[in-house]
């Protein structure tokens, strides 16, 4: 009898630890690969990413960054092993409705309760505290455009390639297939394609706030030059962006 209650014991405890215990991800390397969003926690669903809804997380330097549906967002990211903490993360202030709306709030909330992830060449899987699968990424394409980048030149359609004007800050915030950023004055955003190394960027749309005429001359300029057809050039963290006949249309360098 004191054996069958011993063994009874034992097993008590077997079942209350294996109740306790958590399971989580192994770690892996996470910089380097164009993260696409698969699939993301919504009320205990692995729930999939809509047609036509692009989230992506890129990696680097102990920050994150990407696209997360509707807005350009980025943020701390603490990696230690196989445990990983992100955010406060912030993002450009576009206003969306729809699916692209509904996946960004869900998303940014999951990434805020990552505590341990798994990443392989093919996949990333983030798991929140109690070990729970939370967000699934397939590794997507390289993409050298995919990141944040200030604006340090841009063609000014005068044959010559200028500098942004003192006081003023141009950006651009590119995710999988969009495009967001400051023209100086207005925020913008729209598509791109990228095939090899030739990109077409737009059309572009962007708020209606007036500036001084100088710098609304300056932004017209600036987002003509984005969205003219170029090839993309890339020396360490500049990206140049080229015209059909080699002028120069935008340079970007990493922020």
């Amino acid at each position: 009898m004191r054996r069958m209650f011993i063994g009874l014991a034992v097993g008590a405890l077997a079942l209350t630890l294996a109740a306790c215990s958590t399971t989580g991800g192994t770690g892996g390397t996470l910089d380097g690969t164009n993260w696409v969003l698969k699939t993301y926690d919504v009320s205990g669903t692995a729930t999939p990413v809509p047609a036509g809804v692009k989230v992506d997380a890129h990696f680097a330097g102990g920050k994150i960054a990407g696209f997360s549906g509707c807005n350009v967002y980025s943020g701390p990211a603490t990696i230690s092993g196989a445990t990983i903490k992100i955010g406060p993360t912030a993002g450009t202030l576009m206003a969306c409705q729809g699916a692209g709306a509904t996946v960004e709030q869900a998303y940014l909330a999951n990434l805020g309760k990552a505590a341990t992830f798994t990443a392989t060449s093919t996949a990333l899987t983030m798991f929140d505290s109690g070990g729970k699968s939370i967000l699934v990424y397939d590794a997507g394409s390289a993409n050298p455009l995919e990141g944040s980048w200030n604006v340090t030149g841009f063609n000014n359609g005068k044959q010559a390639v200028v500098s942004p004007a003192t006081g003023t800050t141009l950006t651009a915030d590119f995710g999988v297939d969009t495009v967001a950023g400051s023209g100086g004055c207005n925020d913008y955003n729209g598509s791109y394609t990228l095939t090899g190394t030739s990109v077409t960027i737009g059309p572009l749309a962007s708020t209606q706030k007036a500036c001084d005429q100088a710098v609304m001359d300056q932004e017209s300029q600036f987002l003509t030059a984005l969205q003219t057809p170029s090839t993309v050039e890339v020396s360490g963290a500049t990206v140049t962006l080229r015209a059909a006949n080699g002028e120069t249309q935008v340079v970007l360098a990493a922020k």
